[in-house]
């Protein structure tokens, strides 16, 4: 198949009254038809929050363009094409632009200066005399999923469905996680190509790299089901660093060469095909969304009014009950969160406390038997010292593990609840296909949502601030004071250490609840949306048979050329 196929299927698309009137379908179909105008083929750059997307995207066009920081930026999509000139547009909701140097980008993309994107904006345009960049490419810096700004991880996901192919970026350390697989997992029928990068490998040793990405490769082959992976171990720092420098640098010991040569080749040689394969995919999904509302309102046309009105009543009947089993769906999901912060979360904190307390403890008394000579003041400094970092130590330690378990506990979860809500979906669908004897292949929506859920969880510096040695203490003699003084640290210990428990219960419950909210509102308004459409074109049909029945034939006429003209062009692309 040709592009040439592509653009006549979104010609005759283009004829019918039924996506025209669907606002829905139409912003769908406009997204499509554009890139095809344009020629637009985009490569979008994907990962969890700091894996090096940004300084990624920096090391290819070989100048520090886009910002980058330790921070999460906002919820901007940033789009690079090619121009004679370095140019930067920035796009608001509102649908107003504005021009600016390209020395002024963080204004508007950072989350300092433009914190949970209060300026509203919508994407950044930017043009640069890039190799990369040419005969309609365009890179796409996405915000990073997983950051604490939940409205990052939205736009990515957003996103996604627009592009053709795709940079997955992964890390040395921590290697692949599994927010990080569900994500990839939900993108990979979107992309017609991914290319996948390990990066800030001079962050680790070569020992350390290898098992890594022999880690992350293993996981993604398993749970994913991707064969063959080839993977470009590499560090956009030292990359980027390279071609300021001229090329001296560490560059030639990563594969950042071979990455070039890699993205190079396939924009050169594949990049028509997955076009095509990407744009043909998108059509067929939309297709199948267009035929439902359109046999319906054929079918409303051809049934009389009085029986179609039976219909519509027996209709709303059905979905008063379809509603209430999804209500009921809904409860047992808050349980099933209940029961997963009180049978993992608060059992693992308790075994957190039997398990790694009583060791601090022994730490604890080792530290003071060595540290007895030291003045009241230099061994309450010291005390202080230890403390902070063995809890920051012990908490790290068990929150990055703590996570995985909740991902996973998490995840197994909204599967269930996604299965159960796209059930609730189809059987919407069928409901109105049985009851106008409609006949409607099952095709895929982007309601497959389950293994796009991000874990969102984030913790601030632990810090411990212990006020211990007090005027008193010190004036007393040595061998008092510093009894005094470990009985008082000791006191510390189990009462910072039971915070911090209480801190990390807290942030994690909170971010399970959270995500599992946002997630039930993303399925619950797609449920809504096609109750919606069905229940729009039921009301077409008897607007149409209120008109008198010489425009009612008329109109069923047009509904049947625009059914010819859906199945012609389905036909067209699937050959």
């Amino acid at each position: 198949m040709d592009i040439k196929i592509i653009e006549n299927s979104i010609s005759l698309l283009s004829s019918l009254n039924v996506l025209r009137d669907n606002e829905n379908l139409l912003r769908k179909f406009h997204l499509i038809s554009n890139k095809v105008k344009n020629k637009d083929f985009q490569l979008v750059v994907l990962g969890q929050f700091k894996r090096g997307k940004t300084s990624l995207i920096n090391a290819l066009i070989g100048v520090n363009l886009l910002p980058t920081a330790v921070i999460p930026l906002t919820s901007v999509v940033t789009i690079l094409k090619y121009g004679d000139k370095p140019f930067a547009r920035v796009v608001f909701l509102d649908g107003e632009t504005k021009e600016l140097m390209v020395l002024k980008l963080e204004d508007y993309i950072s989350e300092d200066k433009n914190p949970k994107n209060i300026k509203q904006v919508d994407k950044m345009i930017i043009k640069y005399p890039s190799s990369y960049l040419k005969d309609g490419v365009q890179i796409i810096d996405t915000p990073g999923v997983g950051s604490v700004y939940g409205h990052n991880t939205d736009v990515a996901y957003e996103f996604v469905p627009q592009a053709d192919a795709g940079i997955f970026v992964v890390t040395t350390d921590p290697p692949i996680s599994a927010s990080e697989l569900s994500f990839l997992s939900s993108i990979k029928n979107y992309l017609g190509k991914i290319l996948f990068v390990q990066n800030k490998n001079d962050q680790v040793g070569v020992d350390e790299r290898k098992q890594s990405l022999e880690f992350t490769k293993r996981i993604i082959e398993e749970k994913i089901g991707v064969k063959n992976l080839r993977f470009y171990s590499l560090s956009s720092k030292l990359a980027l660093e390279s071609k300021i420098n001229n090329g001296i640098s560490k560059h030639n010991e990563n594969q950042f060469l071979q990455f070039e040569k890699a993205l190079t080749d396939f924009l050169n040689k594949e990049r028509s095909q997955v076009l095509v394969k990407s744009v043909s995919s998108k059509l067929l999904s939309l297709i199948g969304e267009i035929n439902l509302i359109l046999q319906l309102e054929i079918k409303t046309s051809q049934t009389p009014l009085l029986i179609l009105k039976e219909k519509i009543v027996a209709f709303e009947k059905e979905l008063v009950t379809i509603k209430q089993q999804k209500e009921d769906a809904d409860f047992i999901l808050q349980g099933q969160t209940e029961k997963l912060v009180k049978e993992i979360l608060i059992g693992d904190i308790e075994v957190l406390k039997e398990k790694e307390l009583p060791k601090l403890l022994i730490e604890l008394e080792e530290f003071y038997k060595n540290n007895k000579s030291l003045s009241g003041k230099e061994l309450a400094n010291k005390f202080d010292a230890f403390l902070e970092e063995s809890i920051k130590r012990i908490f790290s330690r068990w929150r990055k593990e703590e996570e995985i378990k909740l991902q996973q506990s998490l995840k197994f979860i909204l599967d269930r609840f996604s299965n159960e809500t796209n059930k609730t979906i189809q059987k919407v669908i069928d409901l109105s296909a049985n009851l106008f004897n409609i006949n409607i292949e099952k095709f895929e929506t982007e309601t497959e949502l389950a293994e796009e859920q991000e874990f969102k969880f984030s913790f601030d510096e632990i810090q411990v601030d212990i006020e211990i040695f007090t005027p008193v203490i010190s004036h007393l003699p040595k061998f008092l004071s510093h009894n005094l003084l470990y009985k008082n640290i000791k006191e510390k210990t189990f009462e910072e250490f039971d915070k911090h428990c209480g801190r990390v219960r807290f942030d994690f419950h909170q971010r399970v609840v959270k995500s599992i909210g946002e997630y039930q509102n993303i399925l619950n308004q797609t449920l809504e949306e096609t109750i919606s459409e069905v229940e729009i074109a039921m009301k077409k049909g008897i607007e149409r048979k209120k008109k008198g029945q010489e425009k009612e034939i008329t109109a069923l006429i047009k509904l049947h050329e625009q059914e010819k003209n859906l199945i012609k062009t389905k036909e067209m692309i699937v050959i």
